[in-house]
C-alpha cells in the first residue's frame, strides 16, 4: 500500500460539490491531513463564503446544477485574486497550457479521489 506523502502545511479549504456525500467525504479525508474545511453545497452558500474570504484554497465541482467550477472560479479570483482554485471533476478534465497560465485554475482532481491524490494536488499549489 502506498504511502500518503506528509502535507508540507495545512490549509483553510473551501469544498463546493452539490453532492452531500462527495461533501462528507472530501471533508473527512482533508480534515484528516490537517486542513480546516468549509462546505458549501449551493451557488448561493459558495457566493457567500467567496465573498467572506475566511478560506486559503477553493477546491470546486466543475459540474453543478446552479452554477459550474469555472463559475465560481472567476468570482474568487475576481475578490481574492492570490488565492488557488482547483477543479473537481468526475469528467477527467485536463488543462491545457495556456488555461494553467491564465491563472485561474490552479489544479485539478479527478472523482473519485484519494487521500493521497488529495494530498499530491495540495502540495501540487502549496508549493
Amino acid at each position: 500500500m502506498p504511502q500518503v506523502a506528509n502535507a508540507t502545511r495545512t490549509a483553510k479549504i473551501l469544498f463546493v460539490d452539490d453532492d452531500i456525500n462527495i461533501l462528507a467525504a472530501a471533508s473527512s479525508l482533508l480534515g484528516a491531513l490537517g486542513n480546516t474545511v468549509t462546505v458549501a453545497q449551493t451557488r448561493t452558500e459558495a457566493e457567500e463564503r467567496l465573498r467572506r474570504g475566511h478560506y486559503d484554497i477553493l477546491m470546486t465541482d466543475l459540474t453543478m446544477p446552479e452554477c459550474s467550477g469555472w463559475d465560481l472560479a472567476r468570482r474568487s479570483k475576481e475578490l481574492h485574486p492570490g488565492k488557488p482554485v482547483v477543479l473537481v471533476t468526475g469528467w477527467g478534465l485536463t488543462l491545457e497550457p495556456e488555461q494553467m497560465k491564465s491563472g485561474l485554475i490552479n489544479g485539478v482532481l479527478s472523482k473519485p479521489f484519494t487521500l493521497d491524490e488529495l494530498q499530491r494536488v495540495l502540495n501540487l499549489i502549496n508549493r
